[in-house]
Parts: C-alpha cells; structure tokens; sequence
C-alpha cells in the first residue's frame, strides 16, 4: 500500500531519511537501488564508503526484501573486499559483484543514452515497465554479454528492485513508470509515490 509521505519507505525511522539529495561519491554507486538508499539517507556509509553487512540487511529488510534474497544480496556484498562483514559502497564497480548481462547504465561511469537503449525502449505505449519488460531487457543484455551467473544475478536484480520500488495497477501488477526509471539510475530518487511489498 503507499506510504503516507510518498517519497519516503513507511517504516523509516533515522533523522533525515526519505530527504533526498545527491550525496558526496554518489556517481561512484552501479546499482541503482543502493544509489536510491543512500541518496535518500537510508543507507549511512562512513567517511571512507564503508558500511556494515549487518546495517545493510537492516536496510533491505525495512523496505521489504524477503529473508532469502536479502541474505544473497548481503553475502554478495560481503564478498567484495576483505573485510568480513562489511563492504565499501564507493568501490563496488570492478568488484566480485560485476556481472556478465549487466545494463552498464551506470558504469563506468553514467549513461542516459545507455539507459534509452538498455531499459527504456522496452516499456509498454504508456510508458509503464512491468516484470515482463524488465525480463526483456535482461535478454537483450544477456545476448550482448552471456553468462548464466550474470542473467541470474540480472534477474533477481530486476525482480527485486520491482518489488522494492513498484507501484500496483488496476490488476495487482507491479510496474514502474519510464520517469521511476530515470529518477531511479540517473539520480538516485525514489519513485514520486513509492509502494513497499514484501519480497519472499
């Protein structure tokens, strides 16, 4: 259901969350989910980019990502430096955490044109992307970059940001609109009316 503030997750309880702004080493973040969390103040890395593994989960858990995605994604993020249990959000590209089928919309550095050509140009006449155009535009990637891993991480990517982000239509269906998209990898924004679904 929506949030009473609509740019904001509805359990948010830190000072200054749900306040976007386009925060320092912003433009150094591939994925567009934790550019949202953290441009929005969900997510606090220190002055160096780090962030706990446990204060992740913490985050992906109080906008509704199931215990099974969210322990993969956790891991995932624990697996990218040598550090156990945390990660750093300024250095995730080049990491373990690049893939094969990956949009590149954001790396190496960002691309408005890569985001037309990569996700935009699959959505349906009204501008809507729903589970179908995202699974699209993992095809179109996967053809250009194979790799089995990368269309599994691609996929979950996809479904999970859906999830997150995704506002619900006459039929139930999740769907973001063409602008969600754009505020969502080129600044970070949240979606203007963000909805919270638990993912399972």
């Amino acid at each position: 259901m929506p949030t009473t503030d609509e740019t904001t997750p509805s359990n948010s309880t830190t000072t200054g969350e749900g306040v976007w702004r386009e925060r320092p080493n912003a433009d150094k973040i591939p994925c567009p989910a934790l550019l949202s969390f953290y441009n929005n103040g969900l997510l606090h890395p220190d002055e160096h980019g780090n962030v706990t593994t446990a204060h992740l989960d913490k985050v992906l858990e109080s906008v509704g990502v199931g215990t099974g995605i969210r322990k993969a994604l956790v891991t995932g993020a624990d697996n990218t430096d040598e550090i156990p249990d945390s990660f750093n959000l300024f250095a995730l590209r080049n990491s373990s955490l690049d893939h094969s089928g990956s949009t590149g919309i954001r790396d190496p550095e960002i691309s408005p044109a890569k985001l037309d050509n990569a996700l935009l140009k699959f959505s349906d006449e009204s501008g809507r992307m729903y589970a179908e155009h995202f699974a699209a535009a993992a095809n179109q990637a996967q053809l250009q970059d194979p790799g089995f891993k990368g269309g599994v991480i691609q996929t979950i990517e996809f479904t999970a940001l859906l999830q997150v982000f995704g506002r619900v239509d006459e039929s139930n269906k999740r769907y973001v609109t063409i602008d969600d998209v754009r505020g969502l990898w080129i600044d970070g924004k949240y979606p203007e009316k963000l909805y919270k679904n638990s993912i399972t």
